[in-house]
């Protein structure tokens, strides 16, 4: 069996990353162990996965304006069509693949995408779109949405409601599966049956009070925070870090992201001026911040970014979700209603 993957990987996001690890999975556990996987992303310098089942193809187009990337992308333009010839099974991966535009200077993304349908198309092969999200703001590109998941050989499942609710009106059916990060520890079931969210608090509405009532004794206590979110980012940050060791906590500062190219996703750039300033622990890659969750060498985290509550929910360590966005929100109101 061979699978081709088109990924949203590319920025050094362990979430991300993590959610290809976790469908890879997934379709060899459905498929078999000799299944073969192409992976198509923006980035095959730093594969976080690296098995030998798994050869990485950069997508076409890459930087298609640039003169100097025209041989570059002749080349990604004919590995895409030997790729895609070659697959018995085309997955679109999961999360909010179908924006209007992207960070990553693609110009026309949902036109790329719809290119890249129609070539699985002129193979006839059969796609799955994986728990995929859609962020449509422009009713514009809604005819465009409805092209690229209209063909005949597809299945549709979708991360959120929103995704569906769209989908529906433009008369396409899918269905709502979890999020793959929370197969990581095992089966879904499991990381479901027990809630470990002791609070949910939008950075807005955050105050010091707000983790007076946590015992913080000889605790570990990881902080993984992005910037630009609370009402006054330094005081807050500082507040919490006098607080917990005030306590005799002990904190470790667990970046998720480690963006190559926007600095202000970057959590490593963020906290590190933290861990100079009281001289903390931080990890320092991808690879680290996974480990103190799979070896749950926590107890307890300030979780903001989505996956660092996915990975606390997973590993059974209790988390204060700081919540900041609407995908965030669903997943809780996921894990609560699950839970109960």
């Amino acid at each position: 069996m061979k699978i081709t993957i088109l990924a949203a990987i590319w920025a050094q996001n362990l979430g991300d990353e993590l959610i290809l690890k976790n469908e890879i999975q997934f379709f060899q556990h459905k498929f078999g162990k000799d299944t073969q996987f192409s992976v198509f992303t923006y980035d095959i310098k730093q594969p976080f996965i690296v098995w030998k089942n798994i050869k990485y193809y950069e997508y076409f187009p890459c930087n298609a304006k640039k003169i100097s990337k025209v041989l570059r992308n002749i080349k990604n333009f004919f590995n895409f069509l030997r790729v895609i010839k070659r697959s018995n099974l085309v997955v679109i991966g999961w999360w909010g693949i179908f924006f209007d535009n992207e960070s990553n200077g693609v110009s026309h993304p949902l036109k790329q995408w719809l290119f890249r349908v129609k070539v699985c198309n002129y193979f006839k092969k059969k796609i799955c779109f994986h728990g995929v999200g859609i962020s449509i703001k422009q009713k514009d590109n809604l005819p465009t949405i409805r092209q690229i998941f209209s063909w005949t050989k597809s299945e549709v499942t979708v991360r959120d409601r929103y995704s569906q609710d769209l989908l529906k009106w433009l008369w396409i059916n899918s269905k709502i599966i979890a999020d793959p990060v929370f197969w990581d520890n095992g089966h879904t079931k499991g990381a479901l049956k027990t809630s470990y969210c002791l609070d949910q608090i939008h950075p807005k509405q955050f105050h010091i009070e707000d983790i007076k009532a946590f015992n913080f004794e000889g605790k570990t206590v990881w902080i993984s925070f992005r910037s630009g979110y609370f009402w006054d980012e330094e005081k807050t940050m500082n507040d919490i870090i006098q607080y917990v060791l005030s306590k005799n906590g002990k904190i470790i500062l667990l970046p998720t992201s480690f963006h190559k190219v926007n600095n202000s996703s970057n959590d490593y750039i963020f906290l590190k001026q933290y861990a100079d300033k009281y001289k903390l622990e931080i990890a320092k890659n991808m690879w680290q911040t996974y480990n103190y969750f799979r070896n749950q060498q926590l107890d307890i985290t300030f979780a903001m970014r989505l996956h660092s509550v996915i990975l606390s929910q997973t590993y059974k360590i209790p988390y204060l979700a700081i919540s900041y966005a609407k995908k965030t929100d669903e997943i809780l109101k996921i894990i609560k209603m699950k839970s109960r």
